[in-house]
């Protein structure tokens, strides 16, 4: 009996095992012929309705991408375009312009004075032409040894001329670091540059700066943008609203100019922070060019309103129980404050009828002023106001 069970188990497992393995070729033929047809496009998400296309469309030609260029390069960019301001009155210029309209009026300058029995160059800078009959614009630092000791002498190299050509200080301006020389008048008028307004600037826009960097590197151009606009910088104690710009800028450049996408100059290069790079910054035309004018007409600035104070802001969390204000930290001797009775640590509450909240509040008052106008200051001096009458000066008096 147990034999009998035995075969018919073994009849049974034969046919099993052929169905089993015929199934298996079926299902692996229909999913053979599926992928084909999915691979074909027949079936899937990008399967073709029939009798719209009898061909398949060819793909477009394409160039092979080259794998050592970014895939986001654009070889059509140019920074002189798209950092070049327009104006519908002004014609914008290509940087070769620029340079070929504003190099023949900037030059290299070279304060000269005795050396071991020969005259030899000590410090130089840059600077630029503002007429035809040789008046330069520098920086004051760049020929500061001029004001004071006549052991000096200046020199500036204008292209185009095999030797340098003499000139002289007219004058100079502490608190702007401008100064004007005059070169000697030759057969030709020198070409002069266009000065351009420098309060419209915008940051990001085109600069190109042409100067003599190192003494020794005259012409030389870079370019860049206007990284930012009123950088407060401090120069021999005043303080300077500067462009700030990554046109490079290295020692010799002082005093030359920085121009804008119409080949005008926007503003004269005085100052890097020797630390960083692309850390420049320029005087704008704009603040000084009063100051120019005046220094040519008079060989002084004239006319500009002065107090003869230092002041300093305190806040009220700057120290334990300080009285916030505007404080006079120094009186100079015999200056107009001085003389209308302010003292060191009078906190100044009102200029000329109006409150004074910060030091900067001093300084848009006074330069509404004239020298000889008289103002009137209150301050508080051991907890109680006091009012004074003050004179206001003029610059030139206290620098002479």
């Amino acid at each position: 009996m147990e034999e009998t069970n035995k075969n018919n188990k073994k009849s049974l497992f034969v046919p099993i095992l052929c169905a089993i393995t015929l199934c298996s070729v079926l299902f692996s033929a229909f999913q053979t012929v599926y992928i084909l047809r999915l691979a074909s496009g027949s079936v899937g998400n990008f399967s073709y309705m029939r009798g719209q296309e009898e061909e398949p469309m060819p793909a477009p030609e394409r160039e092979e991408a080259d794998p050592t260029v970014s895939p986001v390069a654009n070889p059509e960019f140019s920074l002189e375009h798209a950092a070049s301001v327009t104006d519908p009155n002004k014609t914008t210029l290509s940087t070769t312009e620029i340079v070929t309209l504003v190099s023949p009026a900037t030059v290299s300058v070279y304060v000269m004075t005795e050396v071991n029995g020969a005259t030899t160059p000590v410090y130089t800078g840059s600077g630029f032409f503002v007429s035809p009959d040789g008046y330069v614009v520098t920086n004051r630092h760049v020929v500061e040894e001029l004001v004071d000791d006549s052991g000096y002498s200046v020199l500036v190299m204008v292209p185009g001329y095999d030797v340098p050509v003499e000139a002289e200080l007219v004058g100079s301006d502490i608190q702007t670091d401008i100064a004007v020389l005059k070169a000697e008048e030759q057969d030709e008028p020198y070409d002069y540059v266009t000065l351009g307004d420098s309060d419209s600037l915008q940051v990001g826009e085109l600069v190109v700066a042409i100067g003599n960097p190192l003494g020794r590197l005259s012409g030389t151009v870079t370019v860049g943008v206007v990284s930012a606009l009123d950088r407060q910088v401090n120069n021999a104690g005043y303080t300077m609203e500067l462009i700030q710009t990554d046109a490079s800028i290295n020692t010799g450049n002082s005093g030359g100019p920085l121009i804008n996408s119409f080949g005008e100059v926007i503003g004269v290069t005085n100052a890097k922070i020797g630390t960083a790079e692309g850390l420049g910054f320029a005087i704008p035309i704009s603040d000084v060019d009063e100051i120019i004018q005046s220094i040519i007409n008079f060989g002084y600035v004239s006319n500009r309103p002065y107090l003869g104070v230092t002041v300093g802001q305190i806040a009220s969390d700057d120290y334990y129980g300080a009285v916030a204000g505007v404080y006079v930290s120094e009186v100079e001797e015999g200056g107009p404050a001085q003389v209308a009775g302010l003292r060191p640590g009078d906190i100044i509450r009102s200029f000329d009828g109006v409150a004074i909240t910060h030091s900067d509040d001093i300084i848009d008052v006074r330069d509404l002023h004239v020298p000889g106008d008289e103002v009137t200051v209150v301050v508080e001096r051991d907890g109680r106001e006091i009012e004074f009458n003050l004179v206001i000066g003029d610059s030139n008096d206290a620098e002479q």
